[in-house]
């Protein structure tokens, strides 16, 4: 009995903390919308509510009963290893560097990490959980926190073991947390920006929303989250404007909690894992 107090009491402290954190990007976001759209600003609003709404839904469902499960799991994770000592530098190693110089390595690297596990969301295995994120046709700010329980495994399990393998202090790893936070609020909001010459080596909420769109030609494209280095690196980047264009998934999920969670408990959701290659007559043809 006192376990599933002690549960209940960290999944309502996760929803509080959760919905705390929106508040200062809710003010900021809204403020520049306001201020670069005018006009524009109170239709797009209006008709991105419904998305916002399932957003805020899947975010709850999350703080409640997501985030304990991955607070165990994450835990135990790293207990296993330092104890098989698979850490591959130790804290203190990190001691003799500047802490700017510790602080721009442990984002830069988790970029890296982040941008692989970006890729291997996109993979037939990863997709339907991963499309939850991409269902969102109004991308806005908040879509930042439309996660299927299954990719946040992947999100914070895979990049969050890198980072623990790496050793970096406690400082560091809090840093990177809190940067990555509010800056992937930044690159999903709705703005215009492609930040020019620097757009080649920073995402902006352009290049992001390239990512999101429903275009096929932007498909598998722009998977860093702060550094444009990766995906100009290994073939990914693509930035020809701000994106106006559609944005959504054409996976068969309805907006509706329901839909959305139980997407990737379907089989037919993994049905490019056996869909037979085309011979080279049908290719031909």
């Amino acid at each position: 009995m006192d376990l599933v107090i002690d549960l209940l009491r960290e999944s309502a402290i996760n929803v509080v903390q959760a919905l705390t954190y929106m508040l200062i990007p809710a003010v900021v976001f809204l403020g520049l919308g306001w201020h670069f759209k005018g006009r524009d600003f109170l239709p797009d609003l209006r008709s991105a509510l419904p998305e916002t709404g399932l957003t805020l839904k899947i975010l709850v469902f999350n703080a409640l009963f997501a985030g304990p499960v991955l607070a165990v799991v994450i835990t135990a994770l790293h207990s296993w290893l330092v104890t098989n000592d698979l850490v591959l530098f130790r804290p203190e190693s990190w001691a003799s560097l500047p802490t700017v110089l510790v602080l721009f390595l442990a984002v830069f690297l988790a970029d890296f990490f982040s941008y692989w596990r970006h890729r291997l969301d996109h993979s037939a295995l990863l997709w339907p959980a991963h499309a939850v994120h991409h269902s969102d046709t109004h991308v806005t700010w908040i879509t930042t926190n439309r996660w299927h329980p299954i990719n946040l495994l992947t999100v914070h399990g895979l990049v969050g073991s890198a980072i623990l393998m790496m050793g970096f202090p406690a400082y560091a790893v809090i840093f990177n947390g809190m940067l990555r936070g509010y800056y992937g609020y930044f690159i999903h909001a709705d703005l215009p920006f492609t930040f020019g010459r620097w757009g080649k080596y920073i995402v902006s909420p352009a290049m992001h929303r390239w990512h999101h769109s429903a275009e096929e030609k932007a498909f598998d494209k722009n998977f860093a989250e702060i550094f444009c280095l990766f995906d100009r690196m290994f073939g990914t980047f693509y930035l020809p404007g701000p994106c106006d264009g559609p944005l959504g998934v054409a996976d068969d999920m309805q907006p509706t909690l329901k839909s959305q969670m139980s997407y990737p408990l379907r089989p037919s959701a993994y049905a490019r894992l056996v869909r037979r290659a085309p011979t080279s007559e049908e290719t031909a043809a």
